[in-house]
């Protein structure tokens, strides 16, 4: 019974799931109206659910992400050829794959040709899919803090993926790489970090950052649920699914860890990205300048 409890878990977190038509929706938020574009800020995807576009956000000097520059995602490995044809749309240059090497071997990327695939590979307890499925297979998922398994894993993001994130953010000053798309499995714990940092370094409010950061549960709400009851049954009802419903999801407490260990590491958000990730004034400023408008 072991098996079949995490067959089903490994199922979700290798985001396999049922498809989304609607071709009448798969709309750009840069094709509709300013006023209307939040609603599109999730992207139609058949293959995946976490597809969004970081642009409309306002920064704190009054300026706004721009739309159609800058997206997050879940795994692309059950895109259809629906979807590669919206991305092509979407006029992507760079795909960015946090996911480890064997996610990526589990379920490889399905990409359209002649985009540019980057591995940037995370390999964090409690975020990369080998080590939950061992912790799941295990048995012994009543002594599991999946909340304090996360927390941890957003700090170790500030603490240990510095050689990562710091490329990542620098390798969006290039236009060649513009737009760009950083995804892991859920794109909710590794792309959700970098979409976050991604803000912050535009100078999106923190409590902006941690609401797009919360809107994985939004997005995927119906998928997690889905899978909460199939949890249940390979259990046969034994096995309490709330205890990992923080691996499925996110906390508020998972982002907020990660901005208090930038705080306390580098005394400063401002510092986590000088002195962390080495950016520099003039590369912050590039960035502004080439992601913000109005």
């Amino acid at each position: 019974m072991k098996y079949i409890f995490t067959l089903l878990t490994l199922t979700f977190l290798l985001a396999c799931g049922d498809s989304i038509d609607p071709a009448d929706q798969r709309v750009r938020p840069i094709d509709v109206a300013s006023d209307q574009r939040e609603a599109y800020r999730k992207l139609a995807m058949d293959g995946a659910e976490n597809f969004r576009d970081l642009g409309g956000y306002q920064t704190h000097d009054g300026k706004t992400v721009k739309w159609g520059m800058l997206y997050r995602s879940d795994s692309l490995a059950d895109l259809s050829d629906q979807d590669l044809a919206f991305i092509q749309r979407l006029n992507v240059k760079q795909i960015v794959d946090f996911r480890t090497p064997f996610e990526k071997a589990e379920d490889p990327d399905r990409i359209p040709a002649g985009i540019q695939y980057v591995e940037r590979e995370i390999d964090v307890e409690g975020t990369a899919v080998k080590e939950l499925f061992d912790k799941i297979s295990s048995g012994d998922i009543d002594d599991l803090n999946a909340i304090e398994l996360m927390e941890n894993a957003n700090r170790a993001f500030v603490s240990s993926q510095q050689p990562v994130y710091a490329p990542y953010l620098k390798s969006l000053l290039d236009d060649k790489n513009i737009p760009s798309v950083a995804h892991c499995t859920g794109g909710k714990d590794r792309a959700g970090f970098g979409a976050a940092i991604t803000l912050l370094a535009l100078g999106v409010p923190e409590e902006t950052v941690i609401n797009d950061f919360m809107l994985t549960n939004v997005y995927t709400e119906e998928k997690i649920n889905k899978y909460i009851w199939m949890i249940r049954l390979g259990s046969l009802f034994r096995t309490d699914p709330e205890k990992i419903r923080p691996l499925l999801g996110v906390e508020r407490s998972f982002i907020v860890a990660a901005l208090d260990q930038m705080k306390a590491e580098y005394g400063s958000i401002d510092n986590y990205f000088r002195q962390g990730l080495g950016l520099s004034d003039n590369e912050l400023l590039r960035l502004r300048e080439k992601f913000l408008e109005g």
